[in-house]
């Protein structure tokens, strides 16, 4: 806490200067300028002309309000370096409904940055926005957008996979969006048979500035990267004229990390989040755009389910952020604890072993962390996994099962009070904003009828 009242005492100001949009043979440009009053941030990001960017779309006019937008979401990671109270916003106007949105979502996204920084503050006084410039920004509704055209954003996870391949047997023309791909990224698509040069490869660039300052003392944590996405997703799917925009955030994502709290490592892949971008979106940006969770009604163990259906991924997706520089899975985190997890019930567990390269479930290290998982502790893991009752559903039936009832990690357990494993797979979150030929699409999975 000290160190947090220090350094926003000592860097009271912070200051989005500018926005610039550049376009060169090759790629489509976007950078911006900020600074707390001693150090400068520069960060940018390009996307790649290919078969599915085209140059000949890309109008810097229409595209202002987008990529302003995008400077407000990228000024979070180096504004939280010094927590400064008054961020001066230099490039456009924004109303007072627009302050506060940014403010909450700052707030909220910020939840677990503050939780383990142990910063105890309140939404009304934690930042506040001064502007400085009153020329509007156009809301874009200039582009006809394609009704067949789908954006699907791809972490390296399962989640997307099952979006993926659920879409690619429909009617929709399915686009693959990944910022910065990595050899998981990249084997997915490869995969799924989508050539390289018809997906959205966007890169983005952190100022070393940011880097530097961590490395300093200066304040660091988790920021909310799917609402990142969200923006870029928003400014991708204008450029190439992409209707629909759907996400893999699952029902699960709604509970909350620190057990009878806000703070949730996840805020941005919420229903709540969803809800307030698909509002300001529509109000601010393009009111056309569908963006929606296309497995929003589902929960991380339904999911799970439907990927088994999938083996040609088994080997190939990545979802441990420990391992994920070098391409595997740690195998002793809590991510890969509960992807196993999951996974058990509906592959074998021969194959599961071959995906993490061991027995998850003889690491006895991870002992305290599956306690977390099932909701023993205060606070589950500061990880995008599912709720602690399908963990325990899991759970319930491994310690009744011949094979995983041996493994050391299960030892001296016993049921927990949970939902069965077949009310969590029967399940249907109707809270969603799936537009209806979506949710035809997903319903048939599970063989529900559509209203």
């Amino acid at each position: 806490m000290n160190n947090y009242i220090e350094l926003s005492k000592k860097y009271p100001i912070f200051n989005y200067n500018k926005f610039n949009i550049s376009i060169d043979d090759n790629r489509l440009t976007i950078s911006f300028d900020f600074d707390n009053g001693e150090y400068s941030f520069m960060p940018s990001s390009s996307w790649k002309f290919n078969n599915v960017i085209n140059p000949r779309r890309v109008n810097k006019y229409e595209l202002s309000p987008f990529v302003f937008n995008i400077g407000m979401i990228e000024l979070i990671s180096y504004w939280k370096a010094t927590c400064s109270r008054l961020v001066n916003i230099y490039p456009a106007f924004i109303n007072d409904f627009q302050s506060q949105w940014w403010r909450n979502l700052y707030y909220n996204g910020q939840g677990e940055f503050f939780y383990k920084n142990n910063i105890n503050v309140n939404i009304d006084e934690f930042l506040h926005f001064r502007i400085n410039n009153f020329d509007t920004l156009p809301k874009q509704n200039f582009r006809s957008l394609q009704e067949s055209r789908v954006i699907v954003p791809i972490g390296g996870g399962k989640d997307s996979i099952v979006t993926l391949e659920l879409l690619k047997k429909s009617d929709f023309e399915v686009i693959p969006l990944i910022i910065n791909p990595n050899a998981a990224t990249l084997r997915i698509i490869d995969i799924a048979m989508i050539p390289r040069a018809n997906i959205i490869e966007i890169h983005r660039e952190i100022d070393p500035t940011l880097l530097e300052l961590n490395k300093k003392g200066f304040l660091n944590g988790h920021t909310p990267f799917s609402a990142m996405l969200a923006f870029y997703s928003m400014m991708s799917a204008y450029i190439i004229g992409a209707r629909y925009i759907a996400l893999s955030n699952e029902f699960s994502a709604n509970e909350s990390t620190i057990i009878n709290s806000n703070v949730n490592h996840q805020y941005s892949k919420t229903i709540s989040f969803e809800s307030d971008f698909r509002y300001y979106t529509k109000m601010f940006l393009n009111n056309n755009i569908e963006y929606f969770s296309f497995i929003r009604p589902l929960h991380e163990l339904q999911v799970a389910k439907l990927f088994s259906h999938y083996p040609q991924y088994f080997t190939a997706f990545r979802s441990c952020n420990v391992g994920s520089k070098d391409d595997k899975w740690c195998g002793n985190c809590p991510k890969c604890l509960f992807v196993a997890l999951m996974l058990a019930p509906y592959i074998n567990h021969n194959e599961l072993e071959n995906i993490f390269g061991k027995d998850i479930f003889s690491n006895l290290e991870l002992k305290n962390t599956l306690e977390e998982l099932l909701g023993l502790k205060m606070t589950k893991p500061f990880e995008c996994i599912g709720t602690v009752d399908e963990v325990r559903a899991v759970v319930n039936q491994l310690i009744t099962d011949e094979y995983y009832s041996k493994k050391p990690l299960f030892a001296n357990l016993t049921p927990l009070p949970a939902p069965s494993l077949k009310t969590i797979e029967e399940s249907w979150n109707d809270i969603h904003f799936l537009p209806l030929d979506f949710e035809k699409i997903l319903k048939k999975e599970f063989n529900y009828d559509v209203e």
